[in-house]
Parts: C-alpha cells; structure tokens; sequence
C-alpha cells in the first residue's frame, strides 16, 4: 500500500521507489525469458527492433506480461494515479542502453503542445530493472529531484540554428552546458534500487540512465510503461505518442490498435485499471 507520506514524496520530488514489488524469482524469470527470446531469434523478428530495443513483448512473450503487472505493480498505480488509473503498455524491452539526461515529456514540448505542464497533470513513467541500481556497474536511474517543475530544455536542440549548435558545443566544452550543470547538481540522485523494486517517474522530471563505471557482470534490461490518471490525459498521451518522429513510434507503435488479447486479460482481471497500448 502506498502511504500519505509515499504520495507526498512522489509529488515534491518527482519520483518514488517502491521495493520488493516484484521477487527474485519473478526477477529471474523475466529475465531468462527475454534472453530466451533475444537467443531465439525472437528479438529480432518484432515488427521494430535494434541491438538496444525490441517491441511487441506483451504478445511474443504472454507470460512478461503476468509478471510485469502483477497485484503489487497494479495495487500500486491503483492508489496513485486515482481515480480513473490507465496504463499506457510501452510494449519494449531495453537491453543495455544508457540514455543521457532527459525529460520523458519533450516529445510533447516538440509537438508544440502545454497540457503536460498544467497543474492537474498526473503521469508516469514506471520502470522494472533486472537488475540492481549499482554505484560502479550502473543498471539503474539518476535524477534531480524536484525538476519536473522545471521547463524543458531538450526540445529546443532539434530547432537550433548553426549559431546557436555552435554556442552549445562551446559551452560543453568549457563544461558549463546545461547537462553538465545537471551532473554537477547539489541535488543529484542515483536511485538506490535494487533487484524486484518499481521505479515510479513523473513523465517531466531530469533524469539519465545511471552510468556503468566499469564494465557489468550482467546485461541490463529495463521494462518501462506510462502510467496516468483520467481517460482522457490517456488518450491525449497516446495520440502525442503516436505523433513521434522516431521510427519506433511510425514504425510499430502509431499502427498499433488500443488493446491487445493479452493487454484485455490483464484489464479484465483487475476491471478498474484501463490498460491500453
């Protein structure tokens, strides 16, 4: 159960870590059925997919979805994300991939879009590591907490002239651009989760994939959806979603229908929770 405390975390800081959401053996499973799939040949086969990502899991592998929204992960956005809780299926594995600082909600500042910076916004990111969050071998996240009030800077980068691209390599060299100040920041936090925890991410806060100091001893894989409050945010949510440039998002996720045979079963057994894709 999420606490009065919890909540109140989650809205100053822009994140909560919730632990043993899910065993070691459901920890486990999943991962030996992604590997499975990825030595298969299954990996490579989804309708999208690089060395980093594939997509389509739900449906190639039923069984990550029973593990991945187990009664502890649904219970959880039931009591956050009331009174009308959906689940947005980022339907991806990503293997080894360590993005730099960004926001998960630039892509609405690109289309020209504000609603995510209303005050009745309520969404998440929520994200299953395989593996510890580890100081030297990485695997996990680091934010800022408290910058999902801050406004996004990533969305300007695309739209940079030759000028402005120039003055923002000069200040990365003098180390003075707006990432390095985030990796200075007196606030900076490598989320200490560990193995079976939920990661729960405001959809606007800073954050990067903590770096790996030396080289991990397994491959780090992460299991990501949208969480939200209110049918109607969902909805705008998957639309902007399917608006994306990215090939992901043209290539596999724009043509995908709102459910699937897996998806639905996973709605019907917890009937008040809407899971879309």
């Amino acid at each position: 159960m999420i606490s009065s405390n919890e909540k109140k975390k989650y809205q100053e800081e822009g994140y909560l870590l919730l632990s043993n959401v899910y065993s070691e053996t459901e920890v486990q499973r999943a991962r030996a059925l992604i590997e499975e799939d990825f030595q298969s040949g299954g990996w490579s086969s989804a309708p999208y997919h690089n060395e980093g990502v594939t997509t389509d899991i739900y449906e190639r592998i039923p069984e990550l979805a029973d593990i991945v929204f187990n009664s502890a992960f649904m219970t959880a956005v039931k009591e956050l994300f009331q009174p009308e809780p959906v689940i947005l299926a980022e339907p991806a594995v990503h293997r080894s991939r360590y993005y730099y600082w960004h926001k998960d909600s630039t892509f609405i500042d690109e289309q020209g879009d504000d609603y995510h910076w209303r005050s009745d916004f309520q969404a998440a990111m929520t994200v299953f590591y395989l593996q510890a969050n580890h100081q030297q071998e990485g695997g996990g996240i680091t934010v800022i907490p408290g910058s999902h009030r801050d406004p996004d800077f990533y969305h300007k980068i695309p739209t940079m002239n030759i000028l402005q691209r120039a003055w923002l390599k000069g200040l990365k060299l003098l180390r003075l651009s707006h990432f390095d100040r985030l990796d200075k920041h007196p606030r900076i936090t490598e989320i200490a989760s560990q193995s079976g925890d939920l990661l729960i991410l405001d959809m606007r806060i800073d954050h990067k994939g903590t770096p790996a100091r030396k080289s991990p001893r397994i491959t780090k894989y992460g299991i990501m959806n949208i969480a939200c409050s209110g049918y109607e945010l969902a909805e705008r949510l998957r639309n902007s979603l399917r608006n994306r440039n990215a090939a992901y998002y043209q290539n596999y996720l724009k043509g995908q229908k709102r459910s699937s045979p897996v998806l639905s079963k996973k709605g019907k057994e917890f009937e008040d929770i809407k899971v879309w894709q």
